[in-house]
């Protein structure tokens, strides 16, 4: 295993999808389907199996690092049916013109906060999810100035919109990037006043084409120290590893559950708990686009005889049992899923909401384990996104607050 004190490398494709694998369980059901990033490690990397992308410690970050968000965007529905190019090549653009432009303009401004700059020095997923970590990391290595990939994220999860991360209530708006495939020097860059409307913005040019089906994105170019300053949830890639490992395990499903949830408590360098909250067929699934934004529910019956259902804002967002009147969980935390499946896990049960509806779709039964994931305090403990969150609840149709009963029971 990874440890949360060692320098962190991926050397090859079995540890890529590895990581992918335990990315998209700590996704909340987002994130984007891992059969799809597997593909695109298997496309890139199918002549060599020897490679290096380096992980660092956001602890080891200075303020003579440089590190930008890089990340892709595209309707959840929709981005299963791109191909592997079609993904990357978009934010590889994204990162070359972000540095482009900061270094022939941006830093040449009196008094600029870029002054000095001379190019990134790492990148920084903005989610943990399978798509979410596979493009940053693809990018890096294709960039080949020796990027390094921080370890963490800024939303310890997948989340619906760009304002629930920590650099949207944080760090200012411009400079910005948004690339298609292509041409590089094809850019879009819009200065508006904060992360929600630039997120709205984006999602919207990307709905109805005009930047592309796909889109690379940059945001958030910052020192090192800044993003380890309340930037960040710390070791998420390393926490992904950890847990792809034990998905791998040829174990019963209930040992992996008490595994990972004793990785969480005790070894992650963001320690979170973690409750079972059932076992289950799923019955039900429907999702519609609306505004750029996938919505919609998810059921279980439970081995119990219970109902319990997961309303989706492109992740899963809310969970309740029908027999109680408060919810059970809200986001900021998060609600993944391990397959009842004793064995190692492969894309066929490495579950998250594409996967589910595909499997659906096609007649299959899907039986699954039921996960709630609290959220890191960096996350839970900043006013500005509890705010947010507060916000994305009523677009998922849930008007109460959030509720932290799950973790004060034993």
């Amino acid at each position: 295993n990874f440890k949360k004190d060692s320098r962190m490398k991926i050397t090859n494709r079995t540890e890529f999808l590895t990581l992918l694998k335990g990315a998209t369980f700590l996704a909340s059901g987002g994130g984007g389907p891992f059969f799809v990033a597997k593909k695109i490690v298997e496309t890139y990397f199918k002549d060599s199996d020897a490679f290096e992308i380096n992980l660092i410690n956001p602890d080891s970050l200075t303020e003579k690092e440089w590190v930008v968000m890089a990340a892709g965007m595209a309707q959840p529905s929709a981005g299963s049916a791109l191909t592997p190019q079609a993904i990357i090549e978009p934010t590889v653009n994204a990162v070359n013109a972000m540095e482009k432009l900061i270094k022939e303009l941006l830093s040449t401004q009196k008094d600029s906060r870029f002054e000095n700059f001379e190019k990134f020095d790492a990148l920084y997923p903005i989610e943990v999810g399978a798509m979410n970590v596979v493009i940053p990391l693809i990018s890096a290595y294709l960039l080949n100035n020796n990027l390094s990939i921080v370890d963490g994220d800024t939303s310890g999860r997948s989340v619906p919109t760009i304002d629930l991360t920590t650099f949207a209530v944080s760090q200012p708006v411009m400079p910005n990037m948004a690339t298609s495939a292509g041409d590089e020097y094809q850019f879009t860059t819009m200065s508006l006043k904060n992360y929600q409307d630039l997120g709205i913005a984006y999602s919207n040019l990307i709905g109805s084409g005009l930047i592309g089906i796909d889109t690379g994105l940059c945001l958030a170019p910052m020192h090192g120290d800044t993003l380890n300053d309340g930037n960040i949830v710390k070791g998420t890639l390393r926490d992904a590893y950890n847990i792809g490992k034990i998905f791998e395990e040829d174990i019963q499903s209930n040992e992996k559950i008490l595994k990972i949830q004793n990785y969480l408590s005790n070894d992650a360098q963001t320690p979170r708990k973690m409750k079972h909250l059932c076992t289950g067929k799923v019955t039900d699934y429907f999702t519609q686009t609306e505004n750029s934004t996938d919505l919609g529910y998810l059921t279980i019956e439970t081995d119990d005889n219970r109902i319990f259902t997961i309303l989706i804002q492109n992740e899963n967002i809310i969970g309740q049992f029908d027999d109680e009147t408060f919810v059970t969980v809200t986001g900021p935390d998060s609600i993944g899923y391990i397959s009842t499946y004793d064995g190692s896990f492969d894309e066929n049960n490495t579950y998250e909401n594409v996967l589910i509806s595909k499997k659906l779709s096609e007649g299959q039964d899907v039986y699954i384990h039921v996960i709630a994931i609290e959220a890191a305090d960096v996350i839970k403990k900043n006013v500005k996104l509890m705010a947010g969150w507060n916000t994305a609840y009523k677009t998922s149709r849930y008007y109460g607050p959030y509720s932290n009963m799950l973790w004060k029971t034993t």
